[in-house]
């Protein structure tokens, strides 16, 4: 895994908990304190991911997804994180909560996932995957860190792979936009990195490969967004 790299993550046992009122049908809650190690390096993927689905989540930590979900469920109980299910034909995701991105570490602030963004998340999700299967040396520099750092004005990639002294910019594209402006998009992340990464849907990247022909772009690399092993939703 890039620097984000998360450990399979221990047997959780029992919670420490407190009171809200008194009795026995008392509402009960988690007691307030700082993450774990394990912890600290799963608030900060969610963090630099912004939501993560179960069955993704199990990839990262080296699980099965049924301890993802307890996993994810552990989060939420100590406060650090929230989960649901947005879609039919999804599994649960995971966000965190606004105190448990206070205690990432990252800077980021507390999101809530929009269903409309989730298509995006889930390739995204799957490339950081994909890039850490095949180059474990390699770190990883969300496109949320990217954002914080740099501000919302201009081109943006989706995330930077830093390996060695290079800098590749890392492109997910699920549908083609204006013409002219993914050029400008192209050109100017080919001059600020060594490389340009897209991982694209068919139709986008017919397109970009008919530009980096015509354009003679040797910095532009074309490839398909890599497809998850099958999942039980």
């Amino acid at each position: 895994m890039p620097s984000t790299e998360t450990r399979p993550a221990p047997a959780i046992g029992r919670k420490r908990e407190g009171k809200l009122g008194g009795g026995p049908g008392a509402r009960r809650r988690p007691v307030l304190r700082r993450p774990e190690p394990w912890e600290f390096e799963l608030l900060r993927l969610i963090a630099e991911q912004q939501a993560i689905p179960f069955d993704q989540l199990a990839r990262f930590i080296g699980c099965e997804p049924e301890q993802a979900a307890r996993v994810a469920k552990h989060l939420f109980k100590s406060g650090f994180a929230d989960y649901g299910r947005f879609l039919h034909d999804e599994p649960h995701w995971v966000w965190l909560s606004g105190r448990g991105a206070r205690l990432s570490g990252t800077g980021l602030h507390h999101r809530l996932p929009r269903v409309g963004a989730m298509a995006r998340m889930r390739a995204v999700n799957e490339v950081r995957l994909h890039i850490a299967g095949r180059a474990r040396q390699a770190r990883w520099v969300s496109g949320r860190s990217i954002v914080r750092e740099q501000g919302k004005h201009g081109y943006r990639p989706n995330a930077v792979v830093e390996i060695g002294r290079e800098r590749h910019a890392i492109l997910v594209r699920l549908r083609g936009g204006a013409e002219q402006r993914e050029r400008a998009i192209l050109e100017t992340h080919m001059a600020r990195h060594d490389a340009v990464i897209a991982f694209c849907a068919p139709s986008p990247r017919k397109r970009l490969e008919r530009l980096a022909a015509e354009h003679h772009w040797p910095k532009l690399v074309v490839r398909d967004i890599p497809q998850p092993p099958p999942r039980d939703l």
